[in-house]
Parts: structure tokens; sequence; C-alpha cells
């Protein structure tokens, strides 16, 4: 084998060269190359190798991970998912920095994996990424994070992951969990590439236009109209949730220069790749795979900072989320949480344990080996969790 057909070979899990995470021991990440220089980032936890906290960029933050399943411990088999690996990809303006997923899902056998997504997270530069309302003009260095003009980009992102997590894991099946943006992400890809997954678990994920179908639809000719794919649109998006989420943990548990207070600028072709995505959900997807849609029970929408922000989605329309999550497939279940934030994990502790409540018996529903005997999955315990 000559030297340039040994470089197109895929490197074996044993020559990846993973790093320590920002997160702290049990946690390593890997840089995946991408295409156009672009870089994702996958993030691996591992149980055998938890230890004490980072000592990086989030040290001293507090964990947001307070082991809120926990209350849920004794119906929750180690070896219920033992076949099973867990793919989770963060939301718009956002990262993975969610640990108490990653010891949930492990708990009962699952490897758990996190994707930062190009443009996102662990692959932005803080001091080269373009602000909300910045006026940067050395375009050479900038980085735009978030900018995508097709959502099927991300195909290379998820094939990436994927061929690192079933390397290193060959004959387990895979899940896909996925908020807010990623959530649409992950159901778009489901749906071009069927007989790939297992179950989706989705944690509001934007299905739709949170201002509403017609308004999408009217919006939608004019962002194409003079504007190039990476002119910034002049729309202001204070992002209250940073408020809400220090109100219910004392502070920020994540980076806010990975997570800006203002969120990402928004770019022309961005929310024109979102609103086909959108366009695709309301024509009917056909996911092969079970899926979860949990979201709040509420939305929010003021003008200016409201406690109600606390246990409210104010970030996506939960009825329209609702509505769209029958046009994913054949199965599925919708799981709304009273009390609870756009980010259903980073809610008030009741609300969290609650999502937690029905990512399990979803898990036990639909998620666990076929061989699994219906007594295994009985539990009394479990009469108090109510999918609706």
């Amino acid at each position: 084998m000559d030297a340039d057909t040994a470089a197109e070979q895929p490197l074996s899990p044993s020559q990846h060269k993973w790093a320590q995470d920002v997160l702290g021991d049990g946690f390593r990440s890997l840089v995946l190359p991408l295409p156009d220089d672009e870089q994702a980032t996958l993030v691996e936890y591992r149980p055998e190798h938890a230890g004490p906290a980072a000592t990086g960029p989030t040290a001293g933050l507090p964990v947001i991970d307070r082991e809120t399943w926990v209350p849920l411990a004794d119906s929750m088999p180690h070896d219920l998912l033992d076949d099973v690996a867990i793919l989770y990809l963060h939301g718009w303006s956002d990262y993975y920095y969610h640990a108490h997923l990653a010891r949930f899902w492990s708990h009962m056998g699952a490897r758990f994996y996190a994707l930062d997504l190009r443009g996102y997270g662990r692959n932005l530069d803080p001091e080269r990424v373009e602000k909300a309302g910045g006026h940067r003009t050395d375009d050479e260095d900038l980085q735009r994070p978030g900018y995508i003009t097709d959502l099927a980009e991300y195909d290379a992102d998820l094939e990436a992951a994927l061929q690192v997590i079933e390397e290193a894991h060959p004959g387990r099946r895979i899940v896909v969990s996925g908020h807010s943006t990623g959530g649409l992400i992950a159901v778009l890809w489901a749906d071009r590439n069927p007989g790939r997954l297992s179950g989706i678990t989705l944690n509001s994920p934007w299905l739709e236009f949170q201002y509403s179908t017609p308004i999408r639809k009217i919006l939608q000719p004019f962002l194409g109209r003079g504007r190039s794919a990476t002119t910034p649109l002049r729309l202001h998006m204070p992002n209250y949730s940073v408020v809400a989420t220090s109100a219910t943990h004392g502070r920020l548990p994540y980076d806010a220069r990975l997570k800006p207070s203002d969120s990402f600028p928004v770019y022309a072709g961005w929310i024109r790749a979102i609103f086909a995505g959108h366009r695709a959900v309301e024509d009917g997807l056909s996911i092969d795979a079970p899926v979860l849609v949990q979201t709040s029970t509420r939305s929010l929408r003021k003008i200016g900072y409201d406690p109600e922000m606390e246990t409210t989605d104010i970030v996506l329309d939960v009825e329209a989320i609702a509505r769209r999550s029958i046009h994913l497939g054949p199965t599925v279940v919708l799981n709304r949480i009273p009390g609870a934030m756009h980010d259903l994990f980073l809610s008030h502790q009741t609300a969290q344990t609650e999502a937690f409540a029905g990512l399990l018996q979803f898990a036990r529903g639909f998620l666990t080996a076929p061989h699994a005997k219906p007594s295994d999955l009985a539990d009394p315990r479990h009469e108090r969790i109510h999918l609706s």
C-alpha cells in the first residue's frame, strides 16, 4: 500500500487523537476534519474514567448536572440499553455541556456521545467570532458562528461522528438526541437516511417558525432579495433564557463566550436554510424510527424579563411543535413537561426530573433490545409517569 492510499484509509479507533475535554475527567473530545477546512468536535463520556471537574474555561461554573435523574435510578436497569449508542446534537447558538444527560444514558448501559457541529462551541475561537450587531471587516480571519446555507451540509458532520462511534462500538444501535435546531437537523437527516437509527429523542425541536407558518411563508421570499448569504440580518434576539437559567441555577452553567447572551448573528443564508427545513417538515417526513418529542406545556413571549420565563418556553411556540410532530413519521410520542424552559434539561429540578422520566419511559417502551421480555419492563413505580 503506497502513502497516498494509506492516507485515504479511515483511522481505527485506537488511532484517533482524543484529548481531555473541558468538561473534565470522564469526558474526552475528538476533532473531526470536514471538507472545505471545516471541523466538528465529538465529545465522548466514559464513566469508567469519570473524576473531578475540569480546570479549563468552564472551571468554577456551577454544574447543571445535579443528577436530577437520580430519583428514577431504581427504575433504570444498568443493562437496559447496553446495545445502544446515543449521539446528542445541540441547538442554535449553543454547544454541548449537559453532563447530566451523559450520566443518565450511561447509567442504563448506553454509550454517550455529543457533537459540536461546525461553526459552534469547541470549534470556535471566541476572539475571532463575529458578534451579533458587530461591524468587523477582517473577513479573512472571521468566524461566522452557526453559518450554513443548507442543513444537509451537516450530513458530513453526522457521518464523521457516526463513523467513529460505529467503529468503536460495532453492532450497537444508534439513537440520535437533538435540542431545538439540533432537533430539526436530526429529523431531516433521519428522513434522508432510513434504516440508520433505532430511535430519536427531541428536546423542544425547532419544527416550525415560532411566529407562525403564514409569517414564515411571507418572510421567506424577502430574505433572498438583495442579500448575500453572509449578510447578518438586523435582528436583535435578546436571550432572556440566559436570565431565566441564571435564576434557576444561581449562575450560568456554561461558557457565555460559546453561548452568548445575545445569540449568534442571524445570517440571511442560515435563516433561508432553516425555513427550507420547516417547509420539509410541513410537507411531511417519513422517519422509520420511533420519535419522542418533549416540550414545555407553555410558551411565553414578552418584551423584557419576567419571572415566568423560568417556567416556560420563551424561544419557540410549543403548540406549533406539537402540531408539527405528527408530520415526522408513523411513531411519534409527545411528552409535555409542566414548568419547563426551552431547554428542558436547564429547567428547575422538578421539571428536569419529569423530562428524564419521559425519556426513561420512552427508552423502556421503544429503545430496549428486541429480545427484552415484557416482564423486564414492568415496574409499578412508573405509574406516575404520563406521556401526553
